[in-house]
């Protein structure tokens, strides 16, 4: 029996598929608390959820909270969903660098910088409280950037932090579909930094099974998948990693794109949170279902499953390095297969990067690593610094344009 379950960022209006997730799966938990800002749409998202478990019969309870300290007492696991600025942030990480002639992203790139000074100071804040009040409570991130997120709560807090992300589940199951067998029969070598990960084998009965997989995907060139990266590298890569050998296409797009993801889903939660004020509503509303929220079902609560399971499974992951890549710093985050039990979190070691991948993800990580010191230390350098060797920024000036409009804009202090 899990006795609490805490969500900070409880009023994002998906958190229902979260609860019916939790139901569908039976996960045994006394309590839910949602953690949220003050005013009215924590306790719309809380009052539904609430009607969500009961029609099921489930018997737990869903509770909506401001204060952090209290809803994190006693909870086992502590989500973090925080999404600070809302859906305008994302907003401009997307809209504003394509302007300046940069790919934009809420999670890489100068996006994804301007996201992590935006919400690394809050983040840091909330592990602190969480620290004081609850040491022992394992940490779920799902807050984007998550990779400099779990770079930042390893060096800067004491707390069991595991980065969780649902591209890497996608494609195994995509690939365990092209091989006819379920997911947990066959064996992924995944190597990756957060949204930046490859596979580079697959096995299943103990076999390389990869050029099977080649083989099919090359017949008949299935959506989702980069098969020029793949006929090229004899590797599959996930969708994002795209934005770094497609830079131009994708750049071209964007600007010409009349609106953004996030302003489309910013639209969709206004319309989505008007109809939880139906009392009457028991049900997840088609609308909900459309963002197509795949990361409670098949990422956050298998993890907590293989949590509380002495056999555990094995999950692929964003966690704090320690040896699994051997050369990447050990106190750099890295996505990478996870032996999760309740006995422990154990990283498989999956050796040295591929020769043509080591540059780039060393260059991703120190940007990650500069941006962590620019917001611990408040500083406009080390700022200038990460977005400056970030493969995703062209130049210094481009650099220095962006850096200098979003402390402008979003009144962020750097010395």
């Amino acid at each position: 029996m899990i006795e609490r379950i805490a969500i900070v960022g409880g009023s994002s209006v998906y958190i229902p598929e979260f609860i019916l997730s939790l139901v569908s799966h039976n996960v045994n938990v006394k309590e839910v608390v949602l953690i949220g800002r003050k005013g009215p749409k924590l306790s719309r998202v809380a009052a539904f959820s609430q009607r969500i478990m009961d029609k099921s019969g489930f018997p737990g309870r869903v509770i909506g909270t401001t204060d952090l300290s209290e809803g994190v007492k006693g909870s086992e696991y502590v989500i973090n969903h925080v999404r600070v600025g809302g859906m305008p942030a994302r907003q401009r990480d997307e809209e504003l660098p394509p302007r300046l002639g940069m790919i934009g992203d809420e999670t890489l790139g100068a996006g994804g910088c301007a996201n992590a000074l935006r919400t690394l100071p809050v983040v840091l804040e909330h592990a602190e409280l969480i620290e004081q009040t609850n040491p022992e409570a394992t940490l779920i991130n799902l807050t984007n950037p998550t990779g400099i997120i779990v770079d930042a709560l390893s060096k800067y807090s004491n707390l069991h932090v595991i980065g969780v992300c649902d591209l890497p589940g996608k494609y195994v199951r995509r690939i365990s579909d092209i091989l006819r067998v379920p997911p947990e029969e066959i064996q992924v070598d995944y190597i990756g930094l957060n949204h930046i990960g490859w596979i580079q084998d697959v096995k299943l009965d103990g076999r390389s099974r990869l050029d099977r997989v080649l083989d099919q995907l090359e017949y008949h060139k299935e959506d989702g998948f980069d098969h020029e990266l793949v006929e090229l590298f004899r590797m599959i890569p996930t969708s994002t990693v795209g934005l770094f050998f497609h830079a131009d296409a994708v750049l071209k797009k964007q600007q010409a794109c009349a609106r953004s993801r996030a302003e489309i889903l910013y639209e969709a939660e206004r319309q989505i949170l008007a109809l939880y004020d139906d009392e009457e509503l028991t049900e997840i509303p088609e609308l909900t279902r459309a963002r197509n929220a795949i990361w409670y079902e098949e990422t956050i609560v298998p993890l907590i499953q293989a949590l509380e399971d002495k056999n555990g499974r094995e999950i692929i992951l964003c966690v704090k390095n320690e040896g699994a890549v051997r050369d990447l710093p050990d106190d750099c985050s890295v996505e990478v297969p996870v032996r999760v039990s309740k006995k422990s979190i154990e990283p498989r070691r999956v050796g040295d990067c591929p020769r043509f991948l080591k540059g780039l993800f060393h260059s991703v990580k120190e940007s990650d690593r500069l941006i962590v010191e620019a917001v611990k230390h408040k500083s406009y350098e080390y700022a200038l610094q990460a977005l400056t060797v970030n493969p995703l920024v062209p130049s210094l000036d481009a650099a220095k344009a962006f850096l200098d409009r979003i402390m402008r804009e979003e009144s962020i202090e750097l010395h």
